[in-house]
């Protein structure tokens, strides 16, 4: 993970701030990520990340024979240096999931030693020495906190059905009795992260068991800090149980270096080290529809490096240098180990510190400031945001002798206050305190004209409203008092535009709204025109655009000859399937997908169905090159409203059967049950739930039959369709039936049934037996044609299928492996049987 040498270049691409294709990154990692001075045998689990005035900080879980947190930090979340031991305290044996929050000049560590309930400890730098300052107040395992904007602290855990939450009495305290959030896995819940976006509250957490494949992270959204929480439609965010990386979790989450992005960061398990489970650390990207995200992962090939911001610096050197210009009032000094400074607490007027360098209208900065000397009553120390001139720019305060904060715009030379907002009592100006200014415009994320400006402290929103000011320079102001100043940043992207111009992971999903960043004929071609100039909230002055289901967004009423570039960056070159989510609005409709060298990559026709109904229409066997690519998406016929593309690995089908007649079942995967070959069949034993997989995970289009055989008039007995992702359910008690991703068709005593699985279980269809019903000892002959996002099934000797269903769902299982899945009942298979279709 040594990168420092394209630090330069990167900055230099970056600041030159060019088109998205030009500014490319050249940097890359790759999960999963090994450090210097891990825990050796036990890696890094459970890793959290946090920043601190243009810093980022790492702590792991503690090996279990172990006492003391270890810590790394980084500039950029690609460059990292193993910082010792921040604690020694012997309390911090196996310390688990230790996560450290900032506040008011102190740096609060949670942590449960051996998951035996939580204690707090204390310093004064994030590298420390910690020291424990709490006794132990339990609480299960695997704390985190949250302070929402009111200043008001939260404490959640893993509780016994699910995470559970309650209010702290101070970064030392909760007393409060938990409760539960609603976020729950059916199973051991652990790992909770908690965050605010655009007035919601969002959460992320793991289950079930650490050493488990399956172990996976669920997200789930509330309109308050306590819940209930509702989770995500397409659950789990993140999984993966066969491959190069598996049993993925306890996650936290964290902006990137451009102010913009967010990652996740989390683990994979490599299997048992010598004392506990071997862990090492991922980083992945969420990219935001709305108020949805989907984290573009796992990956496991080369990924572009986090992006810089446009401008930065941490006053690491002696003088002021050339990027800034300071004003005549006060005397600005830069010291190495502390910062800028500036003397003003015996004079009148703003002293000014800001950059050369201007932000475009829409961006994001980020200041640390704090006051040197006590306060006159008039005193303030902030921030300078959109300075065009002395008469034109803005200013966010903090004002000890008020205790608040306040936001003021000069406008052709008169002040006004834009806003205000009480800080919390135990607010110490002398500290350490970060400044956040989101500055939208018309065409960024999320300002769908309404608050244009936003302003954090110390990650609480104390403003949300108009903003009469453009892009500008950004800086440092004090009145009345000495002040020093720390890391200062901006980017010229604001809630979550940055999105907008990444390349995605293939294979993967982008959603259809997440077209490259650019001027029309440059990088989208809007045809018609919107009425107002306003294509949708999200990105306004683009493509017509409507919201979902899922509370994001889709292009809507895409016509002939429009079209919009994606940024994609496929990890290796093969033949993959490419998948479309459309809702033709005409009898027909087609759309073709063409190479930056425009060549056609393939394309796709869709015949309305039913009107409003989604369907998705496929290309098989694509050739595709490795490495960032552009690809148009454009709209040759009709018109049509778009969801989102998928590309997945192919794997031709080829017609095969399985007979048992060599009394074995090698090529077939057992996950969990009592397998066993005999008299030529495979059997499953009644004694626990059974499940077998074989094929291969990118088959797509195909017709799979068996011969059933259930002993009892009990239970249930099937084939899996489309299936992946399999873990055994029953491992380390989980007691658990439904790990895999997949169709599900069986029978038992009531009739022919569908199910959709995704460690979870929802019924999509059935159908009864009727005078069909199959005794004891009988055999049932089950096929099952999986073509598009279309199951038909048929059964015994029947021409005409007994159950079909499109899922017409945003998330409908699209390719993978088959299986035969039972529980409660003894059953024989024979005759297993897979062939293409065309």
């Amino acid at each position: 993970m040594r990168l420092g040498k394209w630090l330069m270049i990167m900055l230099l691409l970056v600041t030159a701030a060019c088109s998205p294709v030009e500014r490319e990154p050249v940097r890359t990692w790759s999960n999963p990520v090994s450090l210097a001075d891990e825990w050796e045998e036990y890696g890094l689990g459970d890793p959290f990340i946090f920043s601190f005035n243009g810093y980022y900080y790492l702590y792991v879980s503690t090996r279990d024979t172990d006492a003391g947190i270890k810590v790394w930090s980084s500039p950029d979340l690609a460059d990292w240096t193993y910082r010792g031991l921040c604690t020694e305290d012997l309390l911090t044996a196996a310390a688990y999931a230790p996560e450290v929050r900032y506040w008011n000049g102190k740096f609060y560590m949670y942590t449960s030693p051996a998951g035996n309930g939580h204690y707090v400890l204390e310093s004064d730098s994030p590298v420390g020495p910690f020291r424990v300052v709490t006794g132990n107040f339990g609480r299960t395992i695997d704390a985190s906190t949250f302070v929402d904007d009111d200043g008001s602290w939260y404490f959640y855990y893993a509780g016994t059905g699910g995470i559970d939450a309650a209010p702290m009495d101070s970064p030392l305290s909760v007393t409060a009795p938990g409760s539960p959030t609603g976020a729950y896995m059916d199973g051991w819940t652990e790992g909770p992260t908690v965050f605010k976006r655009n007035g919601l509250y969002f959460m992320t957490y793991t289950g079930n068991h650490v050493f488990s494949n399956g172990y996976r992270i669920d997200a789930a959204v509330s309109e308050s800090p306590l819940g209930p929480f509702e989770p995500f439609q397409g659950n789990p965010v993140l999984i993966r149980t066969e491959g190069k990386t598996v049993g993925l979790g306890h996650n936290s989450l964290v902006t990137g270096p451009d102010l913009d992005s967010m990652y996740m960061i989390y683990h994979n398990l490599e299997g048992p080290g010598i004392v506990g489970p071997l862990r090492h650390m991922n980083m992945d990207r969420l990219f935001w529809n709305g108020n949805g995200f989907a984290v573009a992962g796992p990956t496991d090939t080369p990924q572009p490096a986090p992006a810089l911001p446009a401008f930065a610096d941490r006053f690491e050197r002696d003088k002021l240098g050339k990027s800034w210009m300071a004003s005549r009032k006060g005397d600005w000094t830069v010291d190495p180990g502390k910062g800028a400074g500036v003397r003003t607490a015996d004079a009148s007027g703003i002293a000014m510190l800001r950059t050369k360098s201007k932000t475009e209208p829409g961006y994001t900065a980020e200041f640390h400031v704090r006051a040197e000397s006590e306060a006159k009553a008039e005193a303030r120390v902030g921030a300078v945001f959109s300075y065009r001139d002395e008469q034109n720019y803005g200013t966010v305060w903090l004002n000890p002798a008020a205790g608040r904060m306040e936001v003021t715009e000069l406008s052709g030379g008169k002040e006004q206050v834009l806003g205000e907002a009480d800080l919390p009592a135990d607010f110490d100006y002398s500290q350490w305190h970060k400044i956040r200014i989101e500055h939208a415009t018309a065409g960024d994320a999320g300002s769908g004209g309404h608050a244009n400006l936003r302003v954090y402290v110390d990650e609480m929103q104390k403003y949300a409203g108009s903003s009469a000011t453009d892009g500008g320079s950004i800086g440092y102001a004090a009145s009345g008092l000495d002040a020093r100043f720390g890391y200062i940043a901006y980017s010229n992207d604001v809630n979550g535009s940055s999105d907008w111009w990444s390349y995605q992971p293939l294979p993967g999903q982008v959603q259809a709204v997440h077209f490259e960043e650019g001027e029309e004929g440059k990088a989208y071609k809007a045809v018609k025109k919107v009425e107002g100039g306003s294509a949708s909230p999200y990105r306004p002055e683009t493509l017509s655009m409507e919201s979902n289901e899922a509370g994001g967004y889709v292009l809507s009423g895409l016509q002939e000859r429009e079209w919009a570039n994606y940024l994609v960056n496929v990890d290796e070159a093969g033949r993959y399937s490419i998948h479309f989510r459309i809702r033709p609005m005409t009898e027909s409709a087609t759309l073709k997908l063409i190479s930056e060298d425009d060549e056609e990559i393939a394309t796709f026709e869709a015949t309305q169905e039913k009107a409003g109904e989604w369907q998705t229409v496929s290309a098989q066997g694509v050739e595709l090159p490795a490495g960032q690519q552009r690809w148009r998406l454009e709209i040759t016929a009709g018109t049509l409203d778009l969801d989102w593309f998928r590309a997945e690995r192919y794997q031709a089908v080829e017609t095969w059967e399985d007979n048992f007649d060599d009394g074995n079942d090698f090529g077939w995967t057992r996950f969990e049950g009592m397998w066993s070959v005999k008299d030529e069949e495979l059997r499953a034993s009644s004694v626990s739930p059974a499940k077998s997989l074989t094929g291969e995970p990118g088959w797509s289009d195909y017709s799979v039959e068996a011969d059933l055989q259930m002993m009892e008039n009990t239970g249930r007995a099937g084939l899996l369709i489309r299936a992946s992702e399999p873990a055994n359910g029953l491992d380390q008690n989980q007691n658990r039936s439904d790990f895999v991703r997949g169709y599900y068709v069986y029978a038992d005593a009531e009739g022919l049934h569908l199910d959709k699985i995704n460690y979870a279980t929802a019924s999509l269809i059935s159908v009864p037996w009727g005078t069909n019903l199959p005794g004891a000892d009988s055999k049932l002959h089950l096929k099952v044609f999986a073509r598009g996002a279309t199951i038909e099934v048929y059964a015994g000797e029947s021409s005409q299928p007994v159950l079909t269903y499109t899922d017409r769902s945003a998330d409908p299982y699209l390719q993978g492996r088959i299986g035969l899945q039972s529980s409660d009942v003894a059953v024989r298979i024979d005759r297993v049987k897979v062939e293409p279709l065309q």
